[in-house]
């Protein structure tokens, strides 16, 4: 920059500008073991449940197999879980009544009793693989076949199928559901499934739109060299926003070293941060948060810092700086209702569809046969409900105070973002810093440090620097990465409820 001595480039350290949140892939990744999980247990339910056992006592073997008028299988009379499919343009039946037993069968005899007398109108054959001599088929009466095998391998799998007339069985209400779900293509689920999440963005893009456009908000035409109020940035932020998120926690942070509670020191690829005497008008937030940072010790580094913050999940004590943030710009009239509570109740909901469509998921796995095409639609949901999460914080609830203060902020987000130079003079050499935190709340930081780049900088007292002389371009290089990068991850450690 002009009017500035060279001076060495350092090598800062480099933080990243997409960061994985581990703990939330923790959680995702979890929701993901239980679909797996559940998939592979309903898969072995079905295949126990499903299974008869035949007697071992006698090469010659007979087994009653009934149909009843409800369309349940009764097997030498145990009720199996299967049931007669009339989902299709017939009521079927598809069963493996011996598979891989270990025990071989010189003759197997397998008499079927159908409720009503359509034998004649029915299709039926028995299927034999794996070591099965020779098998036929035989009707006995009006209600009754004869399935028969000979030669039965004790590897063997034997299976029974019949084809009859629609409406042979009258099955439960529930089943009856099944079958009409399990009729529908699924080209038709498809569908369902993409618009379903499509349908839910384009509502909350709507229900948002038409909530602020309720919201008059004057843009001004001119721009104020001043902050509106001698507001906390965090409280600038969260009207700004309307959620307390990393540009908050950030501004916070340095807002705490201009006030001479903490330096911020930048040493060779790596931080810290030095605790100073606390000001006696700290507020509740600002001390949970300085409580996070440091413990019994005045120094905490990076490495500390990335230690205390990925062992854990979630953080009680980020939870409370945000719920304090929302407090406070609540009980100064800027919103209707406690943000939080806001973004809680759509949350609330959203999450409701996740889970529901989670169980339901699992419970169409147990339920249905494969390929469950339903399982698309519950998928849909639960992508609906993650949308509708997601975008609950963008819901605007600002009181017409809020709205008032709202505008003459972005009068002086418009002064703090204007490309003009400002002249040198000894006073602007801390207008900079003072109004650094509210440049980071109103996302404009880089315009305003771009204001200053004609002069000559002078290092806050707050920030210290193993580099000599740096310039602003340096600092920037390094401020701004320090506090966004422990901003982000901080605030990723909020419970769920407090977005």
């Amino acid at each position: 920059m002009e009017g500035q001595k060279a001076v060495p480039k350092k090598n800062h350290r480099k933080y990243p500008i997409v960061n994985f949140y581990w703990r939330k892939l923790a959680v995702f990744a979890f929701l993901f073991a239980v679909l797996g999980l559940g998939y592979t247990s309903v898969q072995t339910y079905k295949a126990d449940t499903n299974k008869y056992t035949p007697p071992t006592d006698s090469a010659d073997l007979t087994i009653a197999l009934k149909i009843a008028e409800d369309g349940s299988v009764i097997v030498d009379g145990q009720k199996l879980k299967q049931h007669i499919d009339t989902s299709g343009s017939s009521d079927e039946l598809i069963l493996p009544i011996l598979d891989n037993t270990g025990i071989g069968y010189s003759s197997v005899h397998i008499l079927m009793t159908l409720p009503k007398s359509v034998v004649k109108s029915s299709i039926y054959e028995i299927k034999g693989i794996h070591g099965v001599d020779s098998t036929s088929v035989a009707a006995i009466s009006d209600k009754v076949i004869d399935y028969y095998a000979s030669g039965v391998g004790p590897d063997s799998t034997l299976s029974v199928i019949i084809e009859m007339p629609p409406g042979t069985v009258d099955p439960p209400l529930l089943f009856k559901l099944y079958a009409a779900v399990a009729n529908i293509k699924s080209s038709a689920w498809y569908i369902v499934a993409l618009a379903l999440p499509i349908l839910t963005l384009i509502f909350m893009i709507g229900f948002i739109t038409v909530e602020s456009k309720q919201q008059k908000i004057d843009i001004p035409d001119k721009e104020t060299d001043s902050p509106p109020m001698a507001l906390p940035p965090a409280i600038a932020g969260v009207l700004y926003h309307q959620n307390v998120g990393p540009r908050e926690i950030a501004s916070t942070l340095v807002d705490l070293a201009e006030r001479g509670n903490i330096y911020i020191l930048d040493k060779e690829r790596d931080f810290a941060f030095v605790k100073n005497r606390y000001d006696q008008r700290l507020l509740s937030y600002e001390k949970v948060l300085l409580s996070k940072i440091f413990r019994a010790s005045v120094v905490s580094d990076g490495a500390e810092i990335e230690q205390r913050i990925n062992n854990h999940l979630y953080s009680k004590k980020i939870s409370l700086v945000a719920s304090g943030i929302y407090v406070l710009s609540t009980r100064l009239g800027y919103f209707k209702t406690n943000p939080q509570r806001v973004h809680r109740k759509y949350q609330i909901v959203g999450m409701g569809a996740f889970f529901t469509g989670l169980a339901c998921f699992l419970l169409s796995m147990l339920v249905f046969t494969n390929p469950p095409y339903i399982l698309f639609f519950w998928a849909g949901m639960m992508l609906s409900g993650l949308i509708i999460t997601v975008t609950a914080r963008r819901i605007p609830n600002r009181t017409a105070i809020g709205q008032e203060m709202m505008s003459n902020w972005l009068a002086f987000r418009k002064y703090l973002s204007n490309p003009e130079k400002i002249p040198f003079s000894f006073e602007n050499q801390e207008l900079f810093q003072k109004n650094l935190p509210y440049a980071i709340v109103l996302d404009c930081e880089v315009a305003w440090a771009k204001r200053f780049s004609e002069q000559d900088f002078v290092l806050p007292n707050w920030y210290v620097s193993d580099e000599l002389s740096p310039g602003l371009q340096d600092f920037c290089l390094s401020l701004f990465p320090i506090v966004s990068y422990v901003a982000r991850s901080l605030a990723s450690l909020k419970e769920p409820g407090f977005e």
